[in-house]
């Protein structure tokens, strides 16, 4: 299927490694042209030199916890790409029970980062924005309280969001991974590790395995593209059927 999403203008945070490099590629491999940040400089160097021979990949070094980095991606993006047709905003802080960290980078920048794109966005031309979430925005997450808190609010963020931008034409989604597994990422350890965390994580996932950052990449490349012109204000779960429970 052709997503037609060849020449669109794509910001991708996060999208040095894992589900944001996933991402990347996916949209790369569609024709996109789209521009990357991480804070690890040589780690996100790295990855574009790599994923360039797909396409046209900008990269820049982005703290998204510090005010003010997000407007100056969205600013040198636009510059760098000549516009913006859609976003992808795939930074957590990825804090576990630290509340200030959380909200700071999964709330306020991060609408300081959309309200930065929305401003370069043109009304009734397909632009949209995807937010990744969380599978622990739906289910009780002890451990990680803080987290799965804003990864709540992002949704809610978000569905608010959509009705917000529907005048000018432009779409708002999340799309909310299960458990994802890829080289050096959290499960990857644990895995490594095994004993019963591995054993247990396995087992509450229907298909008994973990999920890839392909194949979150490929529901947002058709969330993003006009395939899906007529889904907004949404939250995607893309975990395997492992939350239980009626979604409403």
């Amino acid at each position: 299927m052709d997503l037609g999403l060849t020449g669109k203008r794509i910001i991708v945070t996060g999208g040095s490694k894992g589900i944001g490099r996933g991402i990347t590629e996916a949209l790369l491999r569609e024709g996109a042209i789209v521009a990357i940040c991480a804070r690890n400089g040589e780690e996100l160097a790295v990855t574009a030199e790599e994923l360039s021979a797909l396409g046209t990949v900008h990269h820049r070094v982005t703290d998204m916890a510090v005010e003010g980095d997000p407007t100056a991606l969205v600013d040198w993006a636009v510059s760098e790409m000549g516009g913006l047709d859609v976003l992808v905003s795939n930074v957590s802080a990825m804090a576990g029970t630290d509340w200030v960290a959380s909200v700071n980078v999964d709330l306020v920048r991060t609408d300081e980062l959309i309200r930065a794109a929305l401003a370069h966005m043109d009304d009734h031309a397909g632009a949209n924005i995807v937010c990744i979430g969380s599978r622990a925005a739906s289910t009780a997450a002890p451990r990680i309280v803080a987290y799965a808190a804003v990864k709540a609010a992002t949704v809610s963020m978000v569905k608010s969001l959509a009705l917000e931008v529907a005048r000018r034409g432009i779409r708002a989604n999340v799309v909310s991974p299960g458990d994802v597994i890829f080289p050096g990422g959290t499960w990857d350890t644990v895995r490594e590790q095994g004993g019963k965390l591995w054993d247990a994580t396995v087992k509450q996932n229907p298909f008994r395995r973990l999920g890839t950052p392909e194949e979150i990449a490929d529901v947002v490349a058709f969330l993003v593209s006009e395939r899906a012109s007529f889904v907004t204000g949404t939250n995607i779960l893309v975990d395997g059927g492992a939350t239980s429970g009626l979604q409403i």
